[in-house]
This record gives structure tokens, C-alpha cells and sequence, in this order.
């Protein structure tokens, strides 16, 4: 069910869609908060500066798909969520998206399409909810996208932040009943975004007041979600190969840095094998133990296939080209290492590192 402008919509057909989205809206608002009050200890503050009157941007850090579900039940009712477009959703979140009218962004690519329908919320002075770091993958608080800022600058939108804690991988903790302690902050309401007219530093303007943005957020976050942004740009990943048997010994093992911290990062890595599906058992199920290397040669070629179609830009949209072309060398390199072992039976244990700037080291897999 696609997206339609709550101040106009055109035709009776629209009108309708728009009958069903608010209907699906408020049965989800209410068992949402129902199930948040069974399965988390929730807490919200800062409710008095939610405004009555926009256009307003609602900008949230982002941790998980909960994040998503935080926003449709405690967000004013007639807020446009924006959320994913460039992967295959899994429930919950496709129910969601196809009948409450997400406006989906196509990540890594430009989308004029959902940029107008962002603009166009906001310039009838609506209310828009959004994630300025652009995805719930593990990053540092400075690696935010430029958009909530640019949407602020365009249409004159003010800003509330948004603090949102408790939520990484939190669907495992709720599902377990294990009710973890979740809270909602809004913050004070920023004014519209102002660059000057030099053009030239539009974007370097923009990309500063990003980072003043989270750095709001980020003051307002529990003690473990504001560690958790500090220590990953610290963190440094390396695998260590074994062979079973020890017949071969392979000139040179790289230590597969950039692999490593793709596998390493669970929201960055999921959408790979648990969206897409890929055949990915080596680096997941079986990560740190001794697996048939046709089994490694399977993963390697789907995630290189995966990233020439289907997830074409996925890297580079959240790691940079750096990084993305350090994964494409370190699949390219363990290749034949694979194919080695695969042609005289061997099998291959992956064991990932992590390190904190070389003071502090955990192995990442079991034996």
C-alpha cells in the first residue's frame, strides 16, 4: 500500500486507501503500546516538547526496527514515517509498511522520489519522522547523513530530537520475555537549519549540523547506548584461519579486516542472510567452527553476486568506498584459500577478533 499525502489526497480511491492507513494506524498504535507495556519496561519523557503545529522533523537515533515501532505508537498520530526501501522487509516491519503508507527511501542512490514526498509533508506543514544516521547499523555518532538537516533547510521544518534507548537487538531480549528497559526522550525543539548561500560549503554546513544533531540526541541517551557509539569507531577486526587437517598452509592468509567486521556487526550483516537469504552458515550458525570449504566457496560467491545486483551500493552507502572495497578485496583474497582446501577435503574454521584500539581483545566465535 503506497504512501498518500494526508492534506490532499485525489481521488475517492485515495481517499479510501487513506480511510484503511488511519484505521491500520490506530489498531497498530494501540497494540503497540500494549505489547511495549507487556514486553519492555517502557519509559517516555519530554512529552511537552512535542509541538502541536508543524512542519516538524521527528530525528531519532536508530538502533533497531523497534525504533520504527517507537515512533508509529507514541508520535502524533498523523506523522509520516520514513523507512527502508533498498531490501526486502521481514515481519513485522513488512505489515507495517504495507498498510499504514511509509514513505520508503531508496538508500545509497539518489531518490528524488522520496525526497519529494518528504518535502511535500512537510511544506503542507505536516509532521515527519525520521533517522538521520540513515540505518540501524553499528556505527559512530558522527557518521549521520545529511538528510533530516538538508529537510529542515528546505522547507523551514523545525527539529525535535529524539533519544531513543534500550533498542539494540532488542527483539531477541523481548521475545524472551526478558523485558528489557527501553525509554523515549524528546528533546527541546531545534529551530529550522540555516546555511548561508555560499554553495559551495552547502554540504559541509549541512553535514555539521548532522553531527550537532546527534551529539543532542546523544546527551540524552542511557550510559550503554552512548558507550556503544564511542567504542565503535575504536574497534578494530581481524579473523583467524585454521585447517582441519593441518595439510595445507596457504602462502598468505590475510586477516580479513573488512570481511570480519561485516560479519562482526549483526544489523549491518542480517539483511544479507536473514532478509536476502543467502547461504551464509559459515559466518553465522557455524562462525568458529570447522566447516567443509565448499560451504565458505557457496558464501563467498553469494555475497560477491549480492553485491553486484541486488545490494549494489549497500556497502558503500554504510561503511564508505574504503571500507567497501576493502570487503570486495578480502572476498577476492580468501577465495582461492577456499577453493584450495575445497579440492583436497579440508575443512576451514573462521574465528573473528575484536579489539579496542589493541588494549582489550574478545574473540568473537566459539570451538
Amino acid at each position: 500500500m503506497s504512501w498518500i499525502d494526508y492534506q490532499t489526497p485525489a481521488t475517492a480511491e485515495e481517499q479510501s486507501q487513506l480511510q484503511r492507513q488511519n484505521r491500520m494506524r490506530t489498531w497498530l498504535r494501540r497494540m503497540g503500546r500494549v505489547a511495549g507495556r507487556i514486553l519492555t519496561r517502557f519509559e517516555i519523557s519530554g512529552l511537552e516538547n512535542i509541538p502541536t503545529e508543524g512542519p516538524v522533523i521527528f530525528a531519532g537515533n536508530h538502533f533497531s526496527t523497534y525504533d520504527a515501532v517507537l515512533f508509529l505508537t507514541h508520535l502524533p498520530s498523523r506523522t509520516q514515517i520514513v523507512g527502508p526501501g533498498d531490501f526486502k522487509l521481514l515481519w513485522p516491519a513488512n505489515v507495517v509498511v504495507e498498510n499504514v503508507g511509509v514513505i520508503m527511501a531508496q538508500r545509497g542512490s539518489v531518490d528524488r522520489k522520496g525526497l519529494r514526498a518528504m518535502e511535500q509533508v512537510l511544506k503542507n506543514g505536516g509532521f515527519l519522522a525520521l533517522f538521520p544516521e540513515g540505518g540501524t547499523w553499528e556505527k559512530g555518532l558522527d557518521d549521520v547523513k545529511s538528510g533530516a538537516a538538508y529537510l529542515s533547510m528546505t522547507t523551514g521544518a523545525k527539529i525535535v530530537p529524539v533519544s531513543i534507548g534500550g533498542t539494540y537487538q532488542v527483539w531477541k531480549r523481548m521475545f524472551r520475555f526478558r523485558r528489557p528497559r527501553v525509554s523515549m526522550h524528546f528533546g527541546e525543539v531545534l529551530p529550522p537549519i540555516v546555511v548561508s548561500g555560499d554553495r559551495k560549503s552547502r554540504q559541509q554546513e549541512l553535514q555539521t549540523a548532522s553531527v550537532e544533531l546527534m551529539h543532542i540526541i546523544y546527551a540524552n541517551l542511557p550510559l550503554a547506548d552512548r558507550q556503544r557509539y564511542d567504542e565503535a569507531p575504536q574497534q578494530r577486526y581481524w579473523a583467524s584461519i585454521d585447517f582441519l587437517p593441518q595439510t595445507i598452509h596457504p602462502a598468505d592468509v590475510p586477516r580479513l579486516e573488512g570481511l570480519t567486521e561485516l560479519i562482526s556487526k549483526p544489523n549491518l550483516f542480517s539483511p544479507l542472510h536473514r532478509n536476502a537469504g543467502l547461504p551464509l552458515d559459515p559466518f553465522t550458525r557455524r562462525v568458529g567452527r570447522y566447516t567443509p570449504a565448499h560451504f565458505f566457496e557457496q558464501a563467498i560467491r553469494a555475497l560477491q553476486a549480492a553485491f553486484e545486483i541486488d545490494f549494489k551500493g549497500y556497502l558503500e552507502y554504510r561503511l564508505g568506498e574504503d571500507k567497501a572495497n576493502r570487503i570486495y578485496a578480502d572476498l577476492a583474497a580468501f577465495l582461492p584459500i577456499v577453493q584450495q582446501a575445497g579440492r583436497e577435503h579440508i575443512a576451514i574454521r573462521f574465528t573473528p577478533h575484536m579489539s579496542l584500539q589493541q588494549e582489550t581483545t574478545a574473540a568473537l566465535g566459539d570451538d
